[in-house]
């Protein structure tokens, strides 16, 4: 009598030449096998009996594919050249916002969504909750807004040029050329995009960075300060049409009081 263990070392030799890459459940094929064996063999059919029970008993599993490569090894210098030119565009931002975060009352989750002049001359900044503003602030050298949408107040000042921490080109290219910023490697798609993840070393008193580029165009998509509970923000570049630099300065609603 054929044991067991010799019955799954016939089936294992022969599938190793013919269904090799595909995955056995071996309780289903063991027990195809016997009910095969108790009929009458056929010495001359054995090859491919065994075969053909393998292919009823196999679940064929498709091969997981490697993800596609992602070239790394000149992409600061591919993000330089890329970021070159671009100090006219508009610099949209945007990242999940909670109750921990200014603006926010406890409860209260929702959006902060951030726009610069990519030359690093005007900021704004948007506060929002269930697409609803809370908070609406702009800085450039034209002059300072704040809207309080909450108390329906605003406040003007005079302007002075933005001092925010933005991801500028300028800024970007100045750390890649000072050495600040090194590829860590393949980072995660953002939005069905490969990418390619920086480190950005802090400069004094910063806080060290890391980034994400578009593995094919190698501008950012995505940033964050490496530290506790900061906010990742995606990024849009955005080119300079007069409905995306209004997007720089903050409107005052009607009916809204001023604070002096």
């Amino acid at each position: 009598m054929v044991s067991e263990n010799e019955l799954l070392d016939d089936v294992r030799v022969v599938l190793h030449a013919e269904v090799a890459g595909v995955t056995a459940n071996p309780a289903a094929l063991l027990a195809s096998v016997k009910r095969k064996r108790a009929r009458r063999f056929r010495p001359w059919l054995g090859i491919g009996l065994v075969a053909a029970v393998a292919a009823a008993a196999f679940v064929l599993v498709p091969e997981r594919q490697p993800a596609a490569p992602v070239e790394v090894a000149h992409v600061l210098e591919r993000t330089d050249a890329a970021l070159e030119g671009l100090r006219g565009m508009v610099i949209h931002e945007q990242g999940p916002a909670g109750e921990g975060e200014k603006y926010f009352q406890p409860g209260e989750k929702g959006l902060s969504e951030r726009w610069h002049a990519a030359d690093g001359s005007a900021f704004r900044y948007r506060a929002s909750v269930d697409g609803r503003t809370i908070v609406d602030l702009s800085r450039s050298a034209a002059g300072d807004i704040f809207v309080d949408h909450r108390a329906r107040t605003f406040r003007k000042q005079q302007g002075e040029t933005p001092e925010d921490d933005v991801w500028t080109p300028d800024k970007i290219k100045d750390a890649i050329r000072d050495g600040r910023i090194t590829v860590a490697g393949p980072g995660d798609p953002i939005n069905g995009k490969q990418t390619v993840r920086l480190n950005i070393t802090a400069g004094k008193a910063d806080v060290p960075a890391e980034m994400w580029v578009d593995a094919t165009s190698s501008l950012p998509l995505r940033w964050r300060w490496v530290q506790d509970g900061a906010t990742a923000f995606d990024v849009t570049w955005l080119p300079a049409t007069p409905e995306n630099l209004a997007q720089l300065k903050t409107a005052i609603p009607d009916g809204f009081i001023e604070i002096r």
